[in-house]
């Protein structure tokens, strides 16, 4: 395992990666380490000087006597961990939902819901758990909100006349019958019941809130259903669309979502929620990395929402376009082009990306041109205990980031046409998943890269 989990992604000072891909590797490291759930939190809530940064707020220390919080999604232990080392002993309760155990460093309680779509049975523990802690603070208390991808099926409870099984079947079918990641986010959010949908602040009686997101670029309003945001007419309308598109008018749920309508808009109480980490901090990061390291960055596509085949087909034609324009040769100053790009597989929120990995690295082997190029694929957030289906039939088991092509790293004896796994820490955040085609210079090759 890599760091201490869960403030430290990658050790203090750790020496540039080994191994057969290091341009690879150290991409992945920036990009993790840039989106850290753990410091944005961090970031976001800090004491200096008398004053109290709450999000985009700032208020005397002393404004807030309690503070409460519910941790939802695939981040929940590391961001409940940076509010508890922000607000020391002021963080007085909280409940934590996500796919991993409660580690010990954190005094309070939660449950652990398994990854997948929502309609577990976790979830009206979930809602419950947030009213009581809600409903214990006062005017002068703060509860705090930290959400990341996988909230969403620890807030949504089914709608009325199906039991958590139902709504569950029900997504997977609108997912199996074309509709997207995005899209099965919005269903869930406008037809499912608990804290989705707006309905969260109705369980705030007095005390101020603050809303932290990790978002994987699906947009705020989606992550987590939008606890914090009430149903507008234009979600009701892209769901029907949505319904409509896919055939599934006559088995969808014909009076689900209709209360939310009357769902009051939020106070002065409740201000806008405030991402503290994206896709965009990732790839800033990773591109920035691979800069330094003496090669020509190129921005493929800032985020990218097709499913695993489609991604991989678009991202390798992209890089050839943009190599194209290089004009590479042994007299290039660069080491070569890299070309980035962030992309949620086109997954609904809280999917376990491991096949989709597997699926965009096996297309990406036949798409992939060029003898001297290699392609990495890596998850920001997720289950590195699951062993996953590796594209090559006869290749190993990997970890969530796994490079497939020519090693960047001139002296290794590997396989190219096998993938070759990269840790990292689970849960540390969820900003999606990094993509790289690296096409070195043709004098590279023989020299370090």
């Amino acid at each position: 395992m890599i760091g201490a989990f869960p403030w430290d992604p990658f050790p203090p000072g750790e020496p540039d990666p080994k191994g057969p891909d290091p341009v690879h590797a150290v991409a992945y490291r920036a990009a993790v380490t840039a989106a850290d759930a753990y410091h944005a939190v961090r970031l976001a809530l800090r004491r200096e000087s008398g004053t109290l940064r709450v999000g985009n707020r700032f208020v005397p220390d002393g404004r807030y006597r309690e503070v409460g919080f519910l941790a939802a999604g695939n981040a929940a232990n590391s961001m409940a961990l940076g509010a508890l080392h922000a607000l020391g002993d002021r963080l007085t309760q909280g409940f934590l939902a996500g796919p991993e155990p409660i580690p010990p460093e954190l005094p309070f309680q939660g449950v652990t819901v398994p990854p997948g779509l929502p309609g577990t049975r976790e979830a009206e523990e979930v809602v419950l758990a947030a009213h009581e802690i809600a409903a214990g603070l006062g005017a002068q208390d703060l509860f705090l909100v930290l959400l990341s991808p996988g909230a969403l099926g620890a807030l949504a409870t089914p709608p009325p006349g199906l039991d958590p099984a139902g709504f569950r079947a029900l997504l997977t079918d609108a997912f199996a019958r074309g509709a997207s990641g995005r899209e099965i986010g919005l269903l869930a959010r406008v037809l499912g019941r608990g804290a989705v949908g707006g309905r969260l602040p109705s369980l705030v009686p007095e005390a101020d809130t603050t809303t932290l997101l990790v978002e994987r670029g699906d947009g705020a309003a989606v992550l987590g259903g939008g606890p914090m945001r009430p149903i507008a007419d234009a979600d009701r309308a892209e769901v029907r669309a949505v319904v409509e598109r896919i055939g599934l008018g006559g088995s969808w749920p014909a009076a689900a979502g209709k209360d939310a309508a009357s769902t009051p808009p939020p106070g002065d109480r409740f201000p806008r929620p405030v991402i503290v980490a994206s896709p965009s901090d990732a790839l800033r990061a990773a591109s920035d990395a691979v800069f330094e390291k003496g090669w020509s960055v190129r921005l493929g596509f800032l985020e990218m929402h097709e499913p695993p085949d489609a991604a991989a087909r678009r991202l390798l034609e992209r890089s050839e376009e943009l190599l194209a324009t290089e004009r590479l040769g042994p007299e290039s100053r660069t080491k070569g082009v890299a070309t980035f790009a962030m992309a949620s597989l086109g997954l609904p929120e809280g999917v376990d990306e491991g096949p989709a990995l597997a699926t965009f690295l096996g297309v990406a082997r036949s798409q992939l041109r060029r003898r001297e190029g290699s392609v990495g694929l890596f998850r920001t957030g997720g289950d590195i205990g699951t062993p996953l289906a590796n594209p090559l039939p006869d290749g190993p088991l990997y970890p969530p980031g796994a490079v497939i092509g020519a090693p960047t790293d001139p002296e290794a004896t590997v396989a190219p046409d096998r993938a070759r796994g990269l840790r990292m820490r689970r849960g540390i955040t969820d900003v999606g998943c990094l993509a790289l085609v690296l096409y070195p210079k043709p004098e590279s090759r023989g020299t370090p890269a």
